[in-house]
């Protein structure tokens, strides 16, 4: 059996614009609810997050192919993350629609008749589970990119911080457009722009250092057609301006967080199609690829080295 190591870097093309927006409704529906819950934010949020979260849920039907057939999806939780958020966003769902669903009694009034409130102890342990639920929610998609080990670019413990941060600047910016929280949500919000702002650029450079495909993603980055939406879309529309906005003046507030929703879009676009396979030797040798230091040569090595003391029968496998 003739064996090639392959270093031809070859770009996903399965995971675009539709994966983008369930990552993106997903986690920023659970990162809003936290903040109705935190905040003491009005009513209105809440409705917002569970309605972005089912809007995640609606665009992972249709990223699955076959409606019908996604409920088998929450047959894995074992091994698959996706089965895993299925059960989080339903327990979210679940929880966090019947904790509101009393306050919705002047419009549906025989929701009055559900025997808790916000407040009472049933209310309160509907609130705890739905909030644990809602950061479950939050936390998930980011894990769901980087189990894939084969695009050294998403597998890394980097992309699920990054995702979560930017989740949570994209809940602020939900606040800013809803004028909620006043001057103590425009410092949230700055603040979490700065944070992310960091967090981008430390990925960035991490997988420039990595080499091999993590550094051809990051090429691609910087070269049409992504290199527009990257610098435009995600840095200056979705950090700079908005940071600027905010310290001009509040009445620009809403502006900055309609830039805050449009960048953290887009990052998970970028993200997603700048993603480059690995070798598939080097998968196959399951190289572990979560170490940031390794240039082509290195894997190239590990991978040789691998290949002649692995046991006989599975040389000539």
């Amino acid at each position: 059996m003739v064996e090639k190591f392959t270093v031809e870097a070859h770009g996903q093309r399965e995971w675009a614009w539709l994966l983008a927006l369930y990552l993106f409704f997903g986690s920023l529906g659970g990162w809003v609810y936290l903040l109705y819950q935190l905040l003491a934010l009005p009513l209105g949020f809440a409705l917002v997050s569970l309605a972005l979260v089912l809007g995640g849920v609606v665009t992972l039907l249709f990223k699955l192919g076959s409606p019908g057939r996604a409920w088998r999806a929450i047959f894995r939780p074992g091994t698959s993350w996706i089965s895993r958020g299925v059960l989080f966003v339903t327990g979210f769902l679940v929880c966090g629609g019947l904790l509101v669903a009393p306050s919705l009694a002047p419009w549906v009034p025989a929701l009055a008749l559900l025997p808790w409130r916000e407040g009472s102890a049933g209310g309160e342990v509907l609130g705890w589970l739905a909030g644990l639920f809602a950061l479950l929610t939050t936390i998930y998609p980011g894990l769901v990119v980087s189990n894939s080990r084969a695009i050294p670019f998403w597998n890394t413990p980097l992309l699920p911080v990054l995702f979560f941060t930017y989740a949570a600047m994209g809940a602020a910016g939900i606040g800013l457009l809803g004028g909620a929280g006043g001057a103590s949500m425009r410092g949230l919000a700055a603040g979490l722009i700065v944070l992310n702002a960091v967090l981008l650029a430390a990925y960035v450079a991490a997988m420039r250092r990595a080499g091999g495909s993590a550094q051809e993603s990051v090429r691609r980055l910087n070269q049409a057609p992504l290199a527009a939406v990257f610098w435009l879309g995600v840095v200056a529309v979705g950090l700079a301006v908005p940071l600027a906005l905010i310290g001009l003046t509040a009445t620009l507030a809403p502006v900055a967080g309609a830039g805050l929703l449009i960048g953290g879009l887009l990052l998970r676009y970028c993200v997603l199609k700048a993603g480059v396979y690995a070798p598939p030797p080097l998968v196959s040798a399951k190289v572990d690829f979560s170490t940031l230091n390794r240039t082509s040569a290195d894997l190239q090595r590990e991978y040789s080295a691998w290949r002649f003391t692995r046991p006989a029968a599975v040389q000539e496998g």
